[in-house]
């Protein structure tokens, strides 16, 4: 059972008007404009849908999880779902924090929110980023930022780095 609190439902309901918008897309930078265009910096949904995640923190539901101390924190928002178009959805809070290397085999999508001057998730600012199925990164933050990650499917691989990626 995933934690909730009192405005989770709020939230979910934005996540699914997100999650409706990128059903039966495919995840490409056609995607990446899109949802900054309808949901990204400028937006109602995007200050409603960070105003929401820094209280899902206070109130225990997002970013729940320490990974590394309290600069590296994970939690799930929602399990795949026919009202998450099949994704699960993901919080982070993280600074100055290179993950593990992993695969996207179904892709993902980001909603990145700086809560530094200049904070980035993989040189990407405030908004939206998308990365293709089948790519491969180490999740790099500098300075603090809020994360949401779609996976479709709750797909995700954890794999050795490349030689030159190490």
């Amino acid at each position: 059972m995933l934690p909730t609190g009192i405005h989770k439902d709020e939230m979910s309901g934005l996540l699914r008007e997100v999650c409706d918008s990128i059903r039966g897309r495919s995840l490409d930078g056609t995607l990446e404009s899109h949802l900054n265009r309808e949901f990204g910096v400028g937006t109602q949904s995007y200050a409603r849908m960070v105003s929401l995640l820094k209280i899902g923190v206070e109130e225990g539901w997002a970013a729940y999880v320490e990974i590394e101390g309290a600069d590296y924190r994970r939690g799930r928002i929602a399990e795949p779902s026919p009202e998450t178009a099949g994704m699960s959805i993901e919080s982070g809070l993280l600074r100055d924090v290179k993950g593990q290397y992993h695969c996207h085999t179904n892709g993902e999508i980001n909603m990145i929110i700086p809560l530094e001057e200049g904070a980035q998730f993989c040189g990407h600012g405030a908004g939206w980023c998308v990365f293709p199925p089948l790519s491969e990164h180490f999740p790099t933050v500098t300075r603090k930022a809020l994360i949401l990650y779609f996976l479709p499917g709750g797909a995700i691989e954890y794999r050795t780095p490349p030689a030159d990626q190490g």
